[in-house]
């Protein structure tokens, strides 16, 4: 083999290892094996004036701790909101919506997921997070820019598994997370004070996201196995009212 023959190969192979040609760099990290909604909005039992309130991307995106948070928001008008971005990067974009994720959507979208953030009670090592911007309440819509920012995000991550994940490997935060609502975060253990209704039953901690959200997404075509448990914890959970504190027990 010649020197120049050595020299076009070894250009052949650092250009399919780079990001305009490698499969690698447009795949989900090999970590992830599921994929968690949530919803910026919740019961918040510790504090009544934030119930079922949610912020702009921005300033939730402050109040998060450096490795805390979900991979992305998606904002009510369909914007979506990475949990880092590069510096001088815009913090938000917007995916074309109406045709499949481009390559260079798919390689942001693999940059975007890499990182590991907290997110997910004993899960994140295998996980990514999408938060969607909503209050959290069941009997709030969502709207339909949101939506279709949300199905077309979930739609492109399955792909970009490769055959790995398909719809039954997205799930709620509450369907992974069902430990009663605890009132102090450094005694999460039985025994522990945790949150109760007037009938002495533990609240849920992790009550999102509402229902709809999956009923949103299966109207977008992506239908996700459902627990039979519905919205009966967040309902109850929307009971206490607007400025309510719930009683506590062992």
């Amino acid at each position: 083999m010649t020197t120049t023959t050595r020299i076009a190969l070894a250009c052949i192979v650092t250009g399919l290892s780079g990001s305009a040609f490698s499969g690698a760099e447009t795949v989900l990290p090999a970590r992830v094996d599921r994929i968690v909604l949530h919803v910026l909005g919740g019961p918040s039992y510790h504090q009544g004036d934030r119930r079922f309130v949610f912020y702009e991307p921005a300033r939730t995106q402050r109040l998060w701790k450096a490795t805390f948070g979900a991979h992305w928001i998606v904002w009510t008008d369909g914007t979506l909101w990475p949990r880092h971005v590069p510096a001088g990067v815009s913090p938000w974009w917007t995916p074309d919506v109406t045709r499949p994720a481009a390559e260079d959507d798919r390689e942001r979208l693999a940059r975007e997921a890499r990182p590991v953030y907290s997110h997910l009670y004993r899960g994140n090592s295998r996980s990514i997070g999408i938060e969607v911007a909503h209050s959290g309440r069941s009997d709030e819509p969502f709207p339909p820019a949101q939506a279709r920012t949300a199905a077309w995000l979930v739609r492109s991550l399955l792909e970009m598994s490769e055959g790995r994940m398909d719809a039954r490997a997205v799930f709620g935060h509450k369907d992974l997370d069902r430990r009663p609502a605890y009132v102090n975060g450094r005694c999460e253990r039985p025994g522990c004070l945790v949150f109760v209704d007037d009938e002495g039953r533990p609240y849920r901690r992790r009550v999102d996201p509402p229902e709809a959200l999956f009923e949103t997404l299966a109207r977008e075509g992506i239908v996700i196995p459902r627990s039979p448990d519905g919205d009966a914890e967040l309902i109850r959970a929307q009971g206490l009212g607007a400025t309510a504190r719930p009683s506590t027990s062992r």
